[in-house]
């Protein structure tokens, strides 16, 4: 007989990924934690891009 997975909790998954317990809502089974990590660095380059083309465009303004 095979063992059951075990369970990860919201903050073990916190503490693995390095990221704050508010980024991570749910309880996942061991074999999620990397869709959970590529989905946490996919906000993060999303994030980033909105940041950047919001700087862009307020450069654009200064100029005027």
């Amino acid at each position: 007989m095979t063992e059951p997975e075990s369970l990860l909790t919201v903050g073990e998954i916190a503490r693995r990924l390095r990221q704050p317990l508010h980024r991570v809502e749910y309880v996942f089974r061991d074999a999620d934690l990397v869709r959970v990590a590529s989905e946490l660095k996919r906000i993060d380059r999303e994030r980033d891009a909105s940041l950047a083309n919001r700087m862009v465009k307020e450069d654009e303004f200064d100029g005027i």
